[in-house]
C-alpha cells in the first residue's frame, strides 16, 4: 500500500494518476482482511470521476491509470520477494487481490461516466426540445439560441413522420407501453448517425417533427442521397430500425417559413395517409402538388419501402412488423 502512495512510481496525466492510485492504495487496505468482502468506492474516486467525465477526460485514461498501477504493485511484490516458494504463494494472494480492487475502482469509475452523460444527454434533449418548440412557433429563437449555445441554421429541411404501431404495440397493457419506447429509442439512435447531432426532433412513438439544418433552402440535393438530410436511405434506416413502414414529408426553406412548412408537411402527411398512399418518402412542391407515379396528388413519392423483416422477439419469422 505504502508503495502504490508513493508520487515518483508513476508518470502519466497526474491529476488522473494520483487519484487512482490513492484509490487503490485505500481500496487494497480494507479488502486485504477478505478480499471477497463488499467494499464501496472512495467518494473522492466518484467525485474525482464525475469531474473528469464533464472535462472531457476519456475514461479510457481512467482505466488505463487504473490498470497501469495494479501492473506496477504486482511487480513490485515479485521483486521483493526472493523466495520462490513465498513469491508463488505472495503473487497469487495479491493477484486475487489487485483484481478485486481493480474490479471495485473500474466499476465506480464507469459508472460515474455513465450517470454523468446520462445527466448532460438529458440537458441536451431538454434543451433541443425546447428549441424545436422554438423554432416550430416562430417566437423566441434567438433569445433561445444564445442561452442554450444551439447554432440557429438559415434554412431546415423539415419532416414530418409517421410511425405505425409495431406488432407489440398492439397488444395493449404495460407490455405495449414499453414496446413503444423501445421502438423510440431504436429510431432515434437510427436517425442519429446519418443526420449528425445537430438535427433537432420532436418525436413520440408515432411519429413527430425532425428538423435538419442546412445552409440554405435550396441546398437539399435533387438526387436525395448526400449525408446529412432525410432521403430514402435514411427513412429506410428508420423502417429497420422501427422494424414497420413510415411515412415522412419533408420539404425546405428557410427558418422564418419553419413553423408554415411544419404545417404543411403534417396537414399533407395526414391526408396521405387517409387516403391510403403507401408508405414511403414524399416531398413537397413550392406549388403544394406533386407526381406520385404520374397521378397528381399532394408530394412527391421519392421512395416507397419495403416491408422491413422482423428481428429477434419482435415478430415471429415469416410476419413482419405491422404496416
Amino acid at each position: 500500500m505504502a508503495h502504490l502512495r508513493r508520487r515518483d512510481r508513476f508518470t502519466g496525466t497526474a491529476d488522473v494518476v494520483t487519484t487512482v492510485r490513492h484509490c487503490l492504495a485505500d481500496i487494497a487496505e480494507d479488502l486485504a482482511p477478505a478480499p471477497e468482502a463488499p467494499a464501496a468506492a472512495p467518494p473522492a474516486l466518484v467525485a474525482a470521476a464525475v469531474r473528469w467525465a464533464r472535462e472531457g477526460v476519456a475514461l479510457e485514461t481512467v482505466l488505463t491509470a487504473c490498470h497501469g498501477c495494479a501492473r506496477d504493485a504486482l511487480e513490485f511484490l515479485a521483486e521483493r520477494i526472493a523466495d520462490a516458494a513465498l513469491r508463488a504463494e505472495a503473487m497469487v494472494d495479491g493477484a486475487r487481490l489487485m483484481v478485486r480492487v481493480v474490479e471495485v475502482v473500474t466499476t465506480a469509475a464507469a459508472a460515474a461516466y455513465l450517470d454523468e452523460h446520462r445527466v448532460v444527454a438529458r440537458e441536451h434533449q431538454t434543451s433541443a426540445q425546447t428549441m424545436v418548440a422554438a423554432l416550430l412557433s416562430g417566437h423566441g429563437v434567438a433569445t433561445l439560441a444564445k442561452r442554450s449555445g444551439i447554432r440557429v441554421a438559415p434554412a431546415y429541411q423539415v419532416v414530418a413522420l409517421a410511425i405505425p404501431p409495431h406488432a407489440e404495440e398492439r397488444a395493449g397493457g404495460l407490455e405495449a407501453v414499453s414496446a413503444a419506447r423501445r421502438k423510440l429509442r431504436r429510431v432515434q439512435a437510427a436517425l442519429g448517425t446519418p443526420l449528425g447531432s445537430r438535427s433537432l426532433s420532436l418525436l413520440r412513438a408515432d411519429g413527430g417533427t425532425v428538423l435538419i439544418p442546412l445552409e440554405s433552402a435550396e441546398c437539399v440535393p435533387g438526387d436525395r442521397t448526400a449525408p446529412g438530410v432525410m432521403s430514402a436511405e435514411v427513412l429506410q434506416l428508420v423502417a429497420e430500425a422501427a422494424e414497420v413502414r413510415p411515412t415522412a414529408t419533408v420539404a425546405a426553406g428557410t427558418t422564418a417559413e419553419v413553423p408554415e412548412l411544419a404545417g404543411r408537411t403534417h396537414d399533407v402527411l395526414d391526408r396521405l395517409r387517409a387516403s391510403g398512399q403507401p408508405p414511403g418518402l414524399y416531398r413537397l412542391t413550392h406549388d403544394a402538388t406533386a407526381e406520385h407515379d404520374g397521378a397528381a396528388v399532394d408530394a412527391r413519392q421519392v421512395h416507397r419501402l419495403p416491408r422491413p423483416a422482423g428481428t429477434g422477439r419482435r415478430t415471429r419469422p415469416g410476419k413482419p412488423g405491422a404496416a
